[in-house]
């Protein structure tokens, strides 16, 4: 049984046909205008309607969030870090990780998804919409620094 609680909405323009795309992750384009996130791609929030290209968006940006699984999502010590896939939905992020043991560590980049929250109920199947907890936390490392 998924759930929210009031939070932290805005409102901006679809910059596409978001119409089936109500409870995934969006990000905003270059002209500032909404559209889907794709996998562990920066996201802005959760879209809490289904606007069509030009209407308005609502966002939510903050606070607990109804968040559609694009997989199964078990909970975890701490909850499970979930970030988005290619298509908006939730699924378990992709900690950080960096190559160190080579010459050129100083430059590696880190691989990793950028966390949009924590997950606060489990989802046995893509679809399953669960409640989230929107922390914008970015690449999560492996191991406690």
């Amino acid at each position: 049984m998924s759930y929210q609680t009031q939070g932290t909405d805005i409102t901006l323009l679809a910059g596409a046909d978001l119409s089936s795309s109500q409870f995934r992750a969006v990000t905003v384009n270059s002209s500032g205008r909404v559209v889907a996130a794709t996998a562990g791609q920066h996201a802005i929030g959760v879209l809490q309607n289904n606007p069509t290209s030009g209407q308005a968006a609502t966002v939510r940006v903050g606070g607990i969030t109804k968040f559609a699984a694009g997989a199964a999502v078990t909970l975890q010590n701490g909850g499970r870090l979930v970030a988005s896939d290619a298509t908006g939905r939730a699924v378990a992020a992709t900690l950080a990780t960096v190559n160190t043991s080579d010459a050129g560590a100083a430059a590696d980049a880190v691989a990793g998804s950028n966390v949009l929250g924590i997950a606060l109920e489990a989802a046995a199947a893509a679809g399953v919409v669960i409640a989230v907890l929107l922390t914008h936390s970015g690449a999560a490392p492996t191991t406690v620094a």
